[in-house]
């Protein structure tokens, strides 16, 4: 997808969760105009929110600035898409950017980089249920083809398991993952593991920032089991689009987040 694209698709999903949220104590909207400040240091420019010409701060203090213009437009875009209230919640961009910038659990890209690998060992699409002939049947059509694309991509020899004792992912392949995870940087990393925990997998969000998979259809994926019980089980259908909806922005925000901070190329001419 285009960072256009992404992002507008994105906002959508983002206005709806806030729309459908339960009424909690919010703080109202106070200012009128939101702009991406460029300011250059030794070369190099860095982007600030301003609202009303005050920049933004991180709940540490710091300013709420990036080396990404694209990134800094759609982070300014969630503060101008806010109406009376500013359901801060639902800034997903914001919200990671605030967190690459604090580090409150002072988090560095080798332990980013060992959480996200903790998620391939139990990677939920490498785990298929043989004792469900209708789930198991529903993995091999959605699934396999996944994790062959993921194995021509990066080489991998990955297999699907059919119990949790066994080990679908090699020490060969942990390192050729890990190499990749690292070949990111630090802001790149951070919104990546938060498409894998949100996904509970690895090769889903690899998919989508590789642009193998949509947003809709990665969800599809992460959701296969669930979608396969409902239908044999039944579904409480709100709770289900709620589900969707919540998971689709936490899997375009991380995967949007990583790919802006990690493609410089991108102008605002796109």
């Amino acid at each position: 997808l285009s960072f256009l694209r992404m992002s507008s698709l994105f906002s959508r999903f983002s206005r709806r969760l806030a729309s459908s949220a339960s009424a909690l104590v919010k703080r109202e909207r106070f200012y009128k105009e939101v702009n991406v400040v460029t300011e250059t240091t030794a070369g190099v420019p860095q982007y600030k929110i301003a609202l009303d010409g005050r920049v933004v701060k991180t709940m540490g203090g710091k300013p709420l600035q990036m080396g990404s213009e694209p990134l800094a437009m759609a982070i300014a875009e969630e503060w101008a898409s806010q109406e009376k209230h500013i359901e801060q919640g639902h800034m997903r961009l914001s919200g990671l950017a605030m967190t690459a910038i604090d580090n409150p659990l002072h988090m560095t890209k080798e332990s980013i980089t060992a959480t996200i690998m903790e998620y391939l060992a139990t990677d939920t699409v490498l785990f298929f249920a043989p004792e469900n002939e209708a789930l198991m049947e529903a993995q091999k059509s959605f699934w396999v083809p996944l994790i062959d694309a993921t194995n021509q991509e990066m080489n991998t020899k990955l297999q699907p398991a059919l119990d949790f004792v066994a080990e679908p992912v090699s020490p060969e392949d942990r390192r050729k993952f890990e190499s990749w995870l690292m070949s990111y940087n630090f802001w790149a990393l951070t919104g990546l593991q938060y498409a894998v925990q949100s996904s509970k997998s690895v090769l889903v969000p690899h998919g989508m920032i590789k642009h193998r998979l949509g947003a809709r259809e990665a969800v599809e994926l992460a959701l296969l089991e669930q979608r396969v019980q409902a239908k044999q089980w039944g579904e409480v259908e709100w709770a289900h689009t709620m589900d969707e909806e919540e998971l689709c922005t936490r899997l375009t925000s991380g995967v949007l987040f990583a790919y802006l901070n990690s493609n410089q190329f991108i102008t605002k001419t796109l």
